[in-house]
């Protein structure tokens, strides 16, 4: 599947992969996550080591897939919508990027829970929460991951790439995996990225079914 003499084909085929791959990690790290399926409020991590570093680690995975996926998405973007994917793609990779170092903060909630007093761990946290990381981490990291990933699939639909479910389907999974999110609602934590895997996984497939020159018409042909 992955030619790597082949830069075009291997380029559009593991974009086209990470497109499925990063929803599906996101739908598979929120129901490994304690806390979705019913943890005991914040102790919830702290009482289920082992899930919550496979939950941390796959939701890590699910934004750093979807770097190479964006990448692809907006090289296919020539002419109509180009300056909006080119903005929104730089946008939302460095919002990716930021996002999934955030990850890491579960394992800190694993230790301290289990060693200190739950006020003494949640004031800890809190402090953690400073101006530099909720401006330069936090605030970027919710841009462009989920606004990010909405104007570019805008953009890629404008350029006549997909229909309009595209978008909508990206901006409903963002909605409503957000509201499970925050409410720890198993059924939205769920059906968000199910919507997401759906639709991004069904622009993957095609990518992956392109031909080079769908790919990149103005190719030059492969030395022998």
């Amino acid at each position: 599947m992955f030619d790597l003499t082949n830069p075009d084909a291997f380029r559009r085929r593991a974009a086209g992969a990470s497109l499925v791959l990063a929803p599906l990690c996101l739908l598979l790290g929120m129901i490994v996550d304690p806390m979705e399926a019913g943890g005991d409020d914040v102790l919830g991590y702290a009482n289920n080591p082992a899930a919550t570093g496979v939950s941390a680690t796959l939701l890590h995975y699910a934004w750093v897939l979807w770097v190479p996926g964006v990448i692809g998405l907006v090289h296919l973007v020539r002419r109509r919508g180009g300056v909006l994917a080119h903005l929104a793609g730089a946008v939302t990779v460095l919002g990716l990027i930021n996002f999934s170092s955030l990850m890491i903060a579960d394992f800190f909630d694993i230790v301290l829970y289990q060693r200190l007093l739950v006020d003494q761990a949640t004031r800890i946290l809190e402090d953690a929460a400073q101006p530099a990381m909720v401006a330069a981490w936090q605030i970027p990291g919710m841009i462009g991951s989920f606004l990010g990933l909405i104007l570019v699939a805008v953009a890629y639909t404008r350029a006549g790439r997909a229909g309009w479910w595209f978008p909508v389907g990206v901006f409903a999974g963002m909605a409503v995996w957000l509201v499970g999110a925050r409410s720890w609602n198993p059924v939205f934590g769920y059906a968000g990225p199910a919507i997401l895997l759906a639709a991004f996984g069904a622009v993957g497939v095609a990518m992956i079914r392109m031909t080079d020159e769908e790919w990149n018409p103005a190719r030059e042909p492969v030395p022998a």
